[in-house]
């Protein structure tokens, strides 16, 4: 957790990152290949995964795999963008860190 948001937050903000949740997922066991080529599908079919899911994807560690998740990634990016960049470039006024 941040340290400041530890402390403090804003007038009306709520803490909505519930890190033991985010922190048990990806500690959970290693998913199979089936479960991860569901989950991918899922995604190549422009579904939303949700964070289970996702933390599936993070914690696979067979190389095979892995490489399928980056090609369904490349896939992905390019049925969505095309062929063209695209970039984020937030404007970060302050350094103070606040979820509102």
């Amino acid at each position: 957790m941040c340290p400041i948001m530890s402390s403090q937050l804003s007038d009306g903000a709520v803490d909505f990152i519930d890190e033991d949740r985010i922190d048990g997922l990806l500690a959970g066991p290693t998913p199979d290949a089936r479960e991860i080529r569901d989950i991918i599908a899922k995604s190549l079919a422009k579904e939303p995964l949700d964070l289970a899911e996702t933390a599936a994807l993070l914690r696979c560690g067979e190389p095979e795999l892995v490489e399928e998740i980056f090609d369904a990634a490349r896939t992905l990016k390019r049925n969505v963008y095309g062929n063209r960049i695209v970039l984020f470039a937030p404007l970060y006024i302050g350094n103070e860190c606040v979820n509102d």
